[in-house]
């Protein structure tokens, strides 16, 4: 059983190994298009990488690739195609999930991209971009309690962040915790004295 056991672990290892491997032809693909994406030839860029015996819709780091340059493109249906077979490629990936909010950000579809902070949230609690940006929307819908969460969590690992310190003391004086906003304001003034913002509200 153990010796069967030991088998299939090698099957899988070598199967994860396999379809890992990466040809110097993919390479050759790859340094071609980041040279026309510095030129800003986009087309010419995606046209390296979507080339016979190049593209594979199961490879992560094409569709990745992809995503961004059809992105840089403006076409931002295809680049939400090849972020989404990014992650079906590999569903763990963070990077792709945050690559896939690049085309909905762009077109404004703030429902998927609430939800694609969902999920990553759900890989990683504690990520403190994704949780400074949900508390960002929750802030512009007045939800003060899920954004006094999020910031939370990331202050307790980034105490003197100046964005969720600031972001924090607006909160409070939003719902009305303006004694409870000082701290913060001051935290946040320690990291930018000079900053204007701050300047005025601890001024009233």
């Amino acid at each position: 059983m153990i010796k069967l056991t030991l088998i299939g672990v090698f099957m899988f290892a070598v199967t994860i190994i396999h379809s890992q491997e990466i040809s110097e032809k993919q390479i050759s693909a790859f340094e071609s298009s980041y040279t026309a994406e510095a030129s800003k030839d986009y087309e010419k860029a995606i046209s390296y990488l979507k080339a016979p015996g190049i593209y594979n819709e199961r490879s992560y780091e094409t569709n990745l690739r992809l995503g961004w340059l059809h992105y840089k493109m403006k076409d931002y249906s295809n680049s939400e195609a090849y972020y989404k077979l990014a992650t079906i490629a590999n569903p763990a990936s963070i990077e792709a999930l945050l690559g896939f909010v690049y085309p909905t950000s762009a077109v404004e579809n703030w429902a998927a991209v609430f939800e694609t902070y969902q999920k990553i949230l759900t890989i990683d609690p504690n990520h403190s971009l994704v949780n400074y940006r949900l508390a960002l929307m929750y802030y512009y819908k007045r939800d003060y309690a899920n954004a006094e969460k999020h910031l939370k969590n990331v202050l307790e690992h980034y105490p003197f962040d100046f964005d969720c310190l600031l972001l924090m003391a607006q909160t409070k004086v939003a719902s009305g915790k303006v004694s409870e906003a000082k701290p913060y304001y001051l935290r946040a003034k320690l990291y930018n004295p000079s900053n204007e913002e701050i300047k005025k509200a601890l001024g009233k």
